[in-house]
């Protein structure tokens, strides 16, 4: 098997989508009123229309984390973590995503 999609919800799918196309400059690529499609990395994240948020982590990897932090704060996105050396050897930090999403940045440090 290989891995396809993640399917994430989001009680307000419009504000979700936004979220992605502005703070992350990840536009979808298919939406309609229930579901929007945003392609990530090789595979793609499925924004659900749904009662509740999910609580998820959508990690990133990243050559200049506090780069890369900076500017998604430049965006629009709000602090979670700042960047910090991590104990297994990457240097990470954290925004808050649309919903209940967390957003992890990672730079390896080796």
């Amino acid at each position: 098997m290989k891995f396809s999609h993640l399917h994430l919800g989001v009680r307000d799918l419009g504000a979700a989508v936004a979220w992605f196309e502005g703070v992350g400059r990840l536009p979808s690529t298919f939406q309609n009123d229930r579901m929007a499609s945003i392609p990530i990395g090789g595979t793609s994240v499925i924004l659900d229309l749904a009662e509740e948020d999910s609580v998820a982590t959508i990690a990133f990897g990243s050559e200049d984390c506090d780069a890369d932090y900076k500017a998604l704060l430049s965006r629009g996105a709000s602090a979670a973590a700042a960047p910090e050396d991590q104990s297994w050897g990457a240097r990470a930090a954290y925004i808050k995503g649309p919903g209940a999403l967390t957003i992890e940045l990672e730079q390896s440090l080796s």
